[in-house]
């Protein structure tokens, strides 16, 4: 056998458990999902969906499109969260790394800090909020009746007010990403920056023309992951406001049909399921595509 046969067998033994993995527990269930979207399946026939019939299949979507009453709330709120993440929760994650890439005096003491609500578990942290927008002891309520005295609402069962209430309890927490980040910039080489003041490059044009361009491929995976994580918000739903007040979300109307409901409606959740990959798919691609013609823009211009 020649090396570069030895080389293939190895490389594909060394993919192989990945590979079987990924089928057993990825590409598997998926098909699952989107075949049984296509079935009856609810608590008349737990262990054994039954294919629709031909003339009716899909019954699941058009229930879950025309008659299912918070289908587009939820994908509304879901797409709102998944902008806010890209918006709010980047543009901040990108700042923190900068400032803290300084080493500055505290600065790791400040990044230890940051990074602990990332090893808190989500469902943790929306006990935390729920605690403090409690409406008759929270802090937050305290604070509102500081400018409108007498205020007695729940903010997490107004209406409008209620999603940023989630907002805030999970955008301001992006210390993995800015981890992620900050380990880009501090790989930058130190030439690059000393060149760049002799060409009189300082203070914001030097993160604007060296730092920024150079974590692009960086950013790009943080705002696909700030947007796939708000998309999929289901802990801080569950916990702030159980769905209540119009903030439903994708992820929580699928555990409410699959395990909240009587009648264990399967087919229906999964169908849920199979929208919200294909959105979810939909989000990548956008973000794919708008960080490629950014660097088409910069390939010319340097041709230029």
């Amino acid at each position: 056998m020649n090396i570069k046969a030895r080389r293939t067998l190895f490389i594909t033994l060394f993919l192989l458990p990945t590979c079987i993995c990924f089928l057993v527990f990825y590409a598997y269930p998926i098909l699952q999902i989107l075949a049984t979207s296509f079935c009856q399946w609810d608590y008349t026939n737990m262990t054994s969906p039954k294919l629709l019939p031909m003339n009716d299949l899909f019954a699941n979507y058009k229930y879950i499109f025309r008659e299912y009453p918070y289908f587009w709330e939820a994908l509304r709120n879901s797409l709102g969260w998944a902008l806010v993440g890209v918006c709010i929760q980047v543009p901040l994650t990108l700042v923190v790394s900068i400032v803290l890439s300084k080493g500055l005096k505290g600065s790791r003491f400040a990044r230890n800090v940051y990074i602990i609500p990332s090893v808190i578990s989500s469902a943790a942290m929306g006990l935390i909020f729920l605690q403090l927008y409690n409406a008759r002891y929270g802090p937050i309520q305290q604070i509102i009746q500081m400018f409108k005295p007498g205020y007695t609402e729940n903010i997490l069962l107004v209406p409008g007010v209620n999603f940023w209430a989630i907002v805030c309890a999970y955008v301001f927490f992006c210390g993995t990403t800015t981890i992620m980040l900050l380990g880009q910039i501090h790989a930058i080489p130190a030439e690059l920056y000393e060149a760049a003041k002799i060409d009189g490059a300082k203070g914001l044009k030097r993160e604007l023309y060296i730092t920024i361009p150079l974590v692009k491929p960086t950013i790009k995976t943080v705002t696909t992951l700030a947007a796939t994580s708000g998309f999929l918000l289901y802990n801080e739903v569950f916990f702030l406001t159980n769905g209540a007040a119009g903030t439903k979300s994708i992820s929580y109307i699928i555990r409410e049909l699959a395990i909240t409901s009587t009648r264990t409606q399967y087919a229906r959740a999964n169908t849920i399921g199979v929208v919200q990959i294909f959105i979810g798919l939909i989000l990548v691609s956008i973000i794919n595509f708008v960080f490629s013609l950014e660097k088409r823009s910069h390939r010319n211009e340097v041709g230029r």
